[in-house]
């Protein structure tokens, strides 16, 4: 299993709509995002869990949970993710994918050989603002690519923005309104503070619902 997994939750009830999930965290990613809550797993380290300490872990599970989140990190930097959602597969599990939607070549594969039944991508910023979030200089024609093949898929799929007032106007909510684009579900999640980024953020829950009620949005949620 050439993939390196930095922790796991053993159950949750949010992460994968519709079912019981354990959440696995790879290590390592291409972003920098500023607010991270996952800042520990940025880097690649040596994994704490063997393949057979997974395999023992999940199948002690299986009568409590019916599917497996693959989140990190960013889970698609990894070459041998593909055969690790097809053995997950193999053990009767639904496959969830989480990511930065960087690696379009892998989600082609991914998504043509039945590998995942849903994928939830971030979409960290309107286009013009994407390097100051994630601290990178990355090419957005590859994220627009991937943000469409994920559409075009046919598989379930969500899409995700944190929301902190000092990175996202609400004016920026709009514009990544407009690049979801109707008819699929988006979901604002509330930037908390971190070690790293311990900065006010104004947005409040009934400020954002209100956002999304005011402009008759159907397909876009709060968390």
């Amino acid at each position: 299993m050439q993939i390196n997994i930095g922790g796991i939750t053993p159950l949750s009830t949010i992460d994968y709509p519709g079912r019981l999930a354990a959440v696995v965290y790879t290590q390592g990613c291409n972003f920098r995002c500023l607010y991270c809550h996952n800042y520990r797993l940025v880097e690649k380290r040596e994994t704490p869990f063997t393949q057979d300490q997974l395999k023992t872990f999940l199948e002690a599970r299986r009568r409590i949970i019916d599917g497996v989140v693959i989140s990190g990190g960013e889970p698609t930097i990894h070459k041998g993710l593909p055969s690790f959602c097809a053995w997950l597969k193999e053990m009767g599990f639904a496959v969830k994918l989480d990511t930065n939607g960087t690696n379009h070549l892998m989600l082609r594969l991914l998504i043509e050989r039945q590998l995942v039944d849903f994928i939830a991508m971030d979409i960290k910023a309107p286009w013009e603002k994407y390097a100051r979030v994630i601290q990178r200089d990355f090419p957005v024609e590859i994220i627009k690519e991937c943000l469409q093949l994920i559409k075009e898929s046919g598989i379930a799929c969500e899409f995700r923005t944190t929301v902190h007032s000092a990175l996202l106007s609400l004016e920026d909510l709009k514009k990544i309104i407009d690049i979801v684009g109707p008819g699929y579900s988006l979901v604002f999640q509330i930037c908390n503070p971190t070690p790293r980024y311990n900065v006010q953020n104004t947005y409040t829950k009934e400020g954002l619902l209100s956002f999304i009620k005011n402009h008759g949005l159907k397909f876009c949620f709060l968390k």
